[in-house]
């Protein structure tokens, strides 16, 4: 690429004037001198913006106290349409100017001079930095940075440091010098690194260019050799002229079609679908003349391949911050997380925590099946038999243990927080004989021995020992061990004594399993399985995953064969079971046909003739089925399913071979021995991060989402009806964006109305699912005359009209709402776009949201305490959390009102801005300011509503509905078949009785990312005394009005009382009323 100067100007060796780079322009991190090969490996910093508070290289350079000092840095990206200049022709490594002539066609532009500053990707990840001088513009409305210099092909954005002014010892100063050939040299080689296609592009001009010289200075010697020989012909004149006209057409028509190919679309025909690069166009058609529809791009793309920008990081509410696909299901960890949070008193961890136990008391309260069989067993004992209880479990059977008679036995229990709920629901319940024990070191523990020679009667000749410490997978929340040592602690203490064990028997059963998804409406989804595999990661504990076999619709869901016990204990006789690891082969009998991507775990508990298991109902050929009127309540447990590293296609008569390991004291791992007949991609893993440890590839919601077609149903009416609506309107195909796309089925259903779409998505993994979800369907796209184009992994937010998108979408359709509906970000998500890439009468799905509350009575031990006259309500007291989230329609719900109350609406359209500090940003007038999250909400609204049923006010039900247009609507109501999301409740800090009739008031508001809600009551008491102190105020008021108007008349006797009066009214009418718009708002956090 020949060199210019910033005007454009061709430049010379030792005779051009400007601002030149040099060696001198480059400052090394580590205080070396760089040479020009150093430069040929600059990047944007790896791992930013971690890098900046982690990496002392690059402290070293721009920090405080660095070679560079910086008084501001920040991230430069593309500069938006609007900021660029019209008219003005910028220069590749000219910023220097380029920033000034920026400044003196643009007022609103200033100069910022200091440093571009880059990593060596050649070195180690934060060991090397290299900054270059560079200038760029700020915006003198806002100071917002921006830098109109060409970008490099490879760097989608800049690090940039201004200069301090104590930064002196590297000044940012550029002064104007001769162009020598060293600083040429230089340029050249930057040139060719940073702007490959540009150099390569110029090659080519100056190619075609010699070749049309050559071309006419042929043309001109054989028009020179024609004159030389003489007049022909006039036969011959003709065949001539007919031959050079002819070869000028070929020349002509050759020169038109490299034009061509270079400018138009390119059209092949359909290809191996299997590979990517391959996937441009399936149009197989002969160019059909007039057919003006075939003239457009169909098929799918991956704009990755053409534009590869650095990704940014990925938002954590993306990724997940407890699981990234799931957390470990391990019973004692959270325990230990209960205690340590209960220490630092209310936070939200603490809420979150509670909400996990709450759970999981109440799916073991109402477990009517666990509840008999801890019933039976107990009831079954010896009279005489001394109870040890290890774990406060699903509380109901320590309570029983409890009602045999006081000094009849013992809870022991590894959580202080646990311990003391399981003291205040005995107190309760006058059972104060039953002493409570914690082992914070765990059952297993040297302690245990001494504990229980304190607390069983050395005259007992019966013991028994009750656990509830059962998992998914059986093993990891520690049973075995525990009863192993709790056994061997009483037959230490003492050696005559029987011991009894409920459960006496524990078994693990395995079988193979198929759970696949297919189709979801009208798209191949079989690439999404390949989430179902994960060899997980060194961090996560555990390498399987909770299901509930019976509840998979929409999923080929179904066991391969029958099940076979992996692993049984006796712990009545515990000396003999040990606890190290041992690996077993494992042939696993096929019995129907089908792909083997896993094997599903269950167990059964045994005391007597009482039986108790995690076993689904499709394992005995049953189905779920529920009583009328009854909400359904499901166990606690489900079942474990390990899933394998490929699938593997079975028949009746198969054997699938396994190597599994079993550690009694934490749990089970699976490899196959098998072949695989497909191996899942090397892609598929696990995330590894200092946050979390997890154990599947994704969040576990997206598994749920790919069974509702109640929301991809909506969806697509609504998409339909609007492209359709579009079409009729542009008479063109519409342009769309899917905004946070996932899999891309949104995107891709607009596509098959023929629309051109652009797919967004941030999360890497998951972008490369939807790249071959895509490719699934490219048959069916291409069908449709439609048009898919897979963006590079970004969010929607940094997507730049001009830059990664030509025109502004037609469409922008995003369903990226959570339980909460904003927690995922849909509000900035389509604020941005309804202002940068939403074209002029273009459509937004949805484009209006509500968030709705219905007071409610729900008692979570409601249905127990009747049933087993039992007063649980320390549970409540203790496990509480702000926010419950639960399907509400499977618990006994009785709503106080007939209709929910729409407590705030949303228009996407018109968000509003971010309201100053102080700033009014209650609906109605009202003087108030609401804070969420240390900041003043969006808006902010109170709604009233009339109790239509007396009943104790518990809390809110919470849920959402999002307008998609033409009369389609998606919701998480109760009432809504959908089940992609649950409800919210919100719990009352104290619940209260309230009558028919009553009023009530709730406050709701939002930002960017949440929803509160909160209950405004007032008790009598407190309105009273409120009443009180605005009577005494508006009588200390009067009198000091009185006093000063005696004031007044005595200073002017003169004048009359009653013109005094008189004129005082006059002004009082002339007087504007005072404005609320004047005085400062009340600020509520």
């Amino acid at each position: 690429m020949s060199l210019s100067d910033e005007d454009g100007r061709p430049v010379q060796v030792g005779q051009s004037v400007g601002r030149w780079l040099s060696l001198e322009d480059f400052v090394c991190s580590d205080g070396s001198t760089l040479r020009e090969d150093d430069l040929r490996c600059l990047g944007f910093p790896r791992n930013w913006p971690a890098v900046y508070s982690s990496s002392e290289a690059l402290k070293a350079l721009i920090g405080k106290r660095g070679r560079l000092p910086g008084s501001r840095v920040a991230v430069a990206g593309q500069p938006l349409p609007e900021e660029k200049v019209d008219g003005l022709a910028l220069r590749p490594l000219q910023s220097f100017g380029n920033a000034e002539r920026a400044a003196r066609a643009s007022p609103g532009l200033s100069v910022v001079r200091g440093w571009a500053v880059f990593e060596r990707l050649d070195k180690a990840e934060g060991s090397v930095f290299v900054a270059e001088r560079y200038w760029w513009n700020s915006r003198t409305s806002d100071g917002r940075w921006v830098d109109l210099t060409p970008r490099p092909e490879a760097i989608g954005q800049l690090l940039l440091a201004e200069s301090s002014a104590g930064g002196a010892s590297c000044s940012s100063q550029k002064p104007q010098a001769v162009l020598g050939a060293q600083e040429a040299s230089l340029a050249s080689k930057l040139l060719s690194w940073r702007y490959p296609s540009l150099v390569a592009a110029e090659r080519r001009l100056a190619e075609q260019a010699a070749q049309v010289k050559i071309q006419q200075k042929d043309q001109k010697e054989q028009q020179q050799s024609r004159q030389a020989q003489g007049a022909s012909s006039a036969s011959n004149q003709r065949r001539t002229h007919g031959k050079e006209a002819t070869q000028q057409a070929q020349q002509n028509t050759g020169s038109s079609r490299a034009v061509a190919s270079s400018s138009a679309p390119k059209s092949t025909k359909v290809l191996d679908y299997s590979k990517w690069s391959n996937i441009v166009d399936s149009d197989d058609e002969d160019e059909v003349p007039g057919a003006a529809a075939l003239d457009e791009d169909v098929g799918v793309q991956d704009l990755a391949e053409l534009n590869r920008k650095k990704p940014l990081p990925v938002p954590d509410f993306l990724v997940g911050n407890t699981g990234g696909g799931g957390g470990t299901n391990c019973y004692l960890s959270v325990t230990k997380l209960l205690d340590a949070e209960a220490d630092k008193g209310e936070s939200e961890r603490s809420h979150q925590l509670s909400q996990v136990f709450g759970k999981i008391f109440h799916t073991g309260l109402v477990d009517a099946k666990r509840q008999d069989f801890y019933k039976k067993c107990l009831a079954a004992l010896p009279a005489d038999t001394f109870v040890v209880v290890l774990g406060l479990g699903s509380v109901l059977p320590v309570i029983r243990a409890a009602r045999r008679g006081e000094k009849t036995g013992a809870l022991l229990e590894t959580s202080t927080k646990l311990a003391e709920v399981a003291e205040h629901i005995l107190k309760a319940n006058k059972l104060g004989g039953f002493p409570v024990t914690v082992l914070k070191g765990g059952f297993d523990h040297a302690d245990l021995q001494a504990v229980v020679k304190r607390l069983v009667p050395k005259n007992a000749k019966n013991v028994a020992i009750v656990t509830e410490r059962m998992a998914h997978d059986l093993l990891s929340n520690g049973i075995v061990p525990s009863c192993v040592a709790a056994h061997k602690a009483v037959r230490a203490a003492l050696p005559g004594a029987k011991i009894l064990h409920v459960p006496r028997t524990v078994e693990l059963f395995v079988t193979p399993v198929e759970i696949r998804s297919e189709k979801l409406k009208d798209f191949d989804i079989r690439p999404f399985n390949a989430f179902r595999h994960t060899t997980s990661n060194d961090k996560a504990d555990f390498w399987w995953w909770p299901v509930r076999l019976d509840n998979q619709p929409n999923t080929n869901c179904k066991l391969l064969g029958p099940s076979k016990v992996l692993c049984g204990f006796d712990f009545e006789r515990s000396p003999e079971i040990a606890l190290e690891e041992v690996r077993r082969s494992l042939k696993l009998e096929v019995t129907a046909r089908g792909r083997c991507n896993g094997v599903a775990l269950w167990w059964t508990a045994k005391s007597g003739s009482e039986e108790y298991s995690s076993r689904p109902n499709m394992a005995v050929g049953g189905e779920a089925k529920t009583a009328a009127n009854t909400p359904p309540c499901r166990s606690e447990w489900k079942q474990a399913i390990h899933y394998l590293a490929g699938e593997t296609s079975l028949f009746p008569g198969d054997t699938l071979e396994l190597l599994s390991s079993i550690t009694p004291r934490f749990t089970v791992r699976m490899l196959q021995q098998s072949p695989f007949s497909v191996e899942a991609p090397q892609w598929i893993q696990a995330p590894n991060n200092p946050k979390f440890s997890a154990t599947l590839p994704v969040l576990p919601y997206h598994f749920l989402m790919l069974q509702d077609l109640e929301r991809i149903e909506v969806y697509q009416r609504a998409i339909r009806a609007a492209a359709k609506t579009l079409r009729s309107k542009l008479g063109r195909r519409p342009r769309v964006l899917d905004a946070g796309c996932g899999l891309g089925l949104l995107g891709m259903t607009a596509a098959l109305e023929g629309c051109e779409v652009w797919l967004c998505e941030a999360v890497p993994i998951m972008r490369k699912m939807c790249r071959d979800v895509v490719a699934a369907n490219t048959q069916a796209i291409t069908e449709a005359r439609g048009l898919v184009q897979l963006l590079p992994p970004m969010m929607s937010t940094r997507i730049q009209i001009g830059e990664d998108v030509q025109n502004k979408f037609d469409m922008v359709v995003a369903e990226v709402m959570d339980l909460w509906c904003l927690g995922e970000g849909i509000v900035p998500t389509m604020r941005h776009a309804h202002k940068k890439l939403l074209a002029e009468g273009g459509m937004m799905l949805p484009s209006k949201l509500m968030i709705f509350v219905q007071p409610m009575e729900l008692n979570m031990w409601n249905q127990a305490e009747r049933e087993t006259e039992t007063d649980l309500q320390a549970l409540g007291k203790h496990l509480k959390s702000k926010f419950s989230p639960m399907r509400i329609d499977q618990f006994p719900v009785r709503w106080l009102t007939e209709e929910p109350i729409a407590a705030l609406e949303v228009d996407l359209g018109n968000v509003p801005e971010q309201p100053k500090d102080g700033e009014p940003n209650m609906e109605g007038g009202v003087k108030l300011c609401i804070r969420m999250g240390g900041k003043p909400a969006l808006h902010a609204k109170i709604s009233t509503a009339s109790i239509d049923h007396s009943g104790t006010f518990s809390g809110y039900g919470i849920w959402w509905a999002a307008d998609l247009g033409h009369g389609n609507v998606v919701s998480n109501a109760p009432d809504n078949p959908q089940r992609s999301w649950k409800q919210i409740v919100r719990w009352l800090d104290q619940p209260r009785f309230v009558a028919a009739g009553e009023e009530i008031q709730v406050l709701t508001c939002y930002n960017d990312h949440q929803v509160n809600v909160e209950d405004i009551f007032v008790s009598r008491e407190m309105a009273e005394q409120y009443q009180e102190q605005v009577s005494s105020q508006q009588a200390q008021a009067s009198q000091a009005a009185a006093a000063a108007s005696a004031a007044a008349g005595q200073a002017r006797p003169g004048r009359r009382p009653e013109a005094t009066q008189q004129r005082q009214q006059q002004t009082k009418q002339q007087q504007p009323p005072a404005s609320f718009e004047e005085e400062p708002a009340l600020e509520v956090d």
